[in-house]
């Protein structure tokens, strides 16, 4: 169509848009639209975005989820298929935002500009989780213990180092109820409180591989919703009986702990060689000392497979097996353990 008028304004034109000039197209078309006042809820403690009746994980500043807010707001118009948004936002008050809004549009060739005004105020309330979490909410408990002994400092150390990171990484993937209500250290270990009870198993399963440790569960009615019954889950956690350096006696074997988790790996004492097994199997072992009853001694002499040593209270030569890691000839200081009235020799170092 070429050199006709408009049926609207009697403009003769060569360029028709829908059977328009341009001009009345553009007065005739709506290419966007935004509500005059936009209302976002926002949770003042963990920055959460309310959406309907949801709490939405949220990490961005302010001004960009306004924007982003104000973007889902904004209305194209269906026929427009290629258009730019851009926003400018203004405050005075720290709950109330201006924004000023352009849509770049291209229609049938024609690059149009449109200009949008609206408000976005801003509402603090508390997410459902952080509610929760300050009320002292727990879904689940894992007690740290250990079989047999109290676990020392340095192991609980470890086991809380890990669930922190467990919990961090859920709640950093958007899991909002990845978080730790209480922690209580105890005489005989340590109870920690999650909000989450897939949360404390992931913690159990992790710490049976890292730490060899074993777990069980119990669970506790905590009241009812919805006509359903609520439960909280207890942990057992319990770590291994043995920690590096303990001596241990197992299948005859004198065995030097150097690790313990899955698998307990150390020393065989008396042959100076690898020792490896996975730690349910030592159900039958025992502890008969540990590297810190060490004493000092002399290596006398060195013959084959076998060394003389001077005993540390008879000042009394002793012939022993000779383990592996001994290198000297003579002369040397090195550590022994007394197990019941047998010297055993220390590996150096």
């Amino acid at each position: 169509m070429k050199d006709l008028a408009c049926p609207l304004c009697g403009r003769i034109t060569d360029h028709y848009i829908n059977g328009l000039c341009r001009d009345c197209f553009l007065k005739n078309i709506t290419i966007a639209n935004v509500p005059q006042v936009i209302h976002t809820i926002i949770c003042a403690a963990c920055g959460a975005v309310k959406k309907g009746r949801r709490w939405e994980m949220n990490d961005t500043e302010i001004e960009e989820l306004i924007k982003e807010q104000i973007i889902r707001s904004v209305k194209i118009n269906p026929i427009i298929k290629d258009y730019k948004i851009s926003i400018r936002l203004t405050s005075r008050d720290p709950r109330i935002f201006n924004g000023k809004i352009v849509v770049n549009s291209l229609i049938d060739g024609i690059k149009t500009d449109t200009e949008l005004q609206t408000q976005v105020r801003v509402k603090k309330e508390t997410c459902v989780i952080c509610s929760r979490r300050a009320g002292g909410y727990y879904e689940a408990m894992v007690q740290i213990r250990a079989n047999e002994r109290f676990p020392d400092e340095d192991e609980q150390d470890q086991v809380l180092d890990m669930i922190f990171n467990i919990v961090d990484r859920q709640y950093n993937s958007g899991n909002g109820m990845s978080f730790i209500t209480k922690i209580e250290k105890l005489h005989e270990g340590t109870d920690v409180y999650l909000g989450s009870n897939s949360i404390a198993r992931q913690i159990c399963r992790t710490a049976s591989g890292q730490f060899g440790a074993n777990f069980s569960e119990s669970s506790t009615l905590a009241g009812r919703k919805d006509g359903e019954n609520i439960y909280r889950i207890t942990y057992s956690l319990k770590l291994p009986r043995f920690v590096p350096g303990d001596i241990i006696r197992f299948t005859d074997e004198i065995i030097l702990i150097r690790h313990s988790g899955k698998r307990t790996s150390g020393l065989n004492l008396e042959t100076g060689h690898e020792f490896v097994e996975h730690t349910n199997k030592l159900k039958d072992a025992n502890k008969v000392s540990d590297a810190g009853c060490a004493v000092s001694t002399v290596l006398i002499s060195v013959e084959g497979d076998t060394v003389q040593v001077m005993h540390p209270q008879t000042y009394l030569s002793v012939t022993l097996p000779k383990p592996a890691y001994i290198s000297g000839t003579g002369g040397e200081e090195i550590k022994i353990v007394n197990i019941n009235d047998s010297l055993v020799i220390l590996p150096p170092g």
